[in-house]
């Protein structure tokens, strides 16, 4: 079995509640959504910065589960990309000999129906202003996700809402308030140099309902991928 991987690294986590830890990165390539602030690059060849290879894509599961067990110190490996859910199959191929650690959008529910191995869930929730189009049929995709992938005993997941300096106010609250039976916590993370006034206001109201954190892109001030 193989999978579009654009790279693979070491590195600290930059978002969320994990912000600091080492992890291993399997950047998957491709996305099912066009975010307008997305800002991942991708390449047609696998760049593997653990060995300072450069692969042919796809790349085989055999060759993703020797990294994955070779390394060590780290917190957990992050599958992340693009949109890792696409290759929900491939990922539940890999033994897990380290902490799985899953970035999605959160919008494939078939997909997460395939692989539930992951330890932590790092999803997203996105807000109207941040898609081009078909929202409620995002927005009602993500619910059904968040319900399969719920927090857990056996697994944490919290919600992380990318946030531009203008947005609904009223409507991002309604919307966390379908999924924050599912979720340990949301955090708040403003798209990189914007102001977070309204965000910070945003979090008041938040915080009636469940725990809410006012997180950065602390990797990018840090300037590491």
């Amino acid at each position: 079995m193989k999978a579009p991987v654009s790279e693979i690294f070491y590195s600290i986590q930059g978002e969320g509640i994990f912000c600091g830890v080492r992890q291993l990165f399997i950047r998957f390539s491709g996305c099912n959504l066009d975010c307008w602030y997305c800002d991942t690059e991708y390449s047609e060849r696998c760049i593997d910065y653990t060995s300072n290879k450069e692969l042919e894509n796809p790349v085989d599961l055999e060759y993703t589960q020797r990294v994955i067990d070779s390394s060590e110190r780290i917190h957990s490996v992050s599958f992340t990309g693009g949109e890792p859910l696409l290759y929900a199959e491939f990922i539940s191929q890999l033994e897990k000999t380290r902490v799985f650690y899953l970035e999605s959008n959160m919008t494939l529910p078939e997909k997460a129906k395939l692989v539930r191995n992951f330890d932590i869930v790092a999803g997203d929730l996105k807000i109207r202003e941040a898609v081009k189009e078909n929202y409620d049929e995002i927005y009602e995709r993500t619910v059904k996700t968040y319900r399969i992938l719920k927090n857990s005993r056996k697994r944490l997941t919290f919600s992380k809402i990318v946030l531009p300096e203008k947005f609904d106010e009223d409507e991002v609250v309604s919307c966390a308030m379908g999924i924050k039976d599912y979720v340990k916590c949301f955090v708040l993370q403003p798209v990189f140099g914007s102001d977070v006034q309204n965000i910070l206001k945003l979090q008041e109201k938040m915080l009636e309902f469940k725990d809410a954190r006012v997180i950065p892109q602390t990797h990018k001030y840090m300037g590491v991928r």
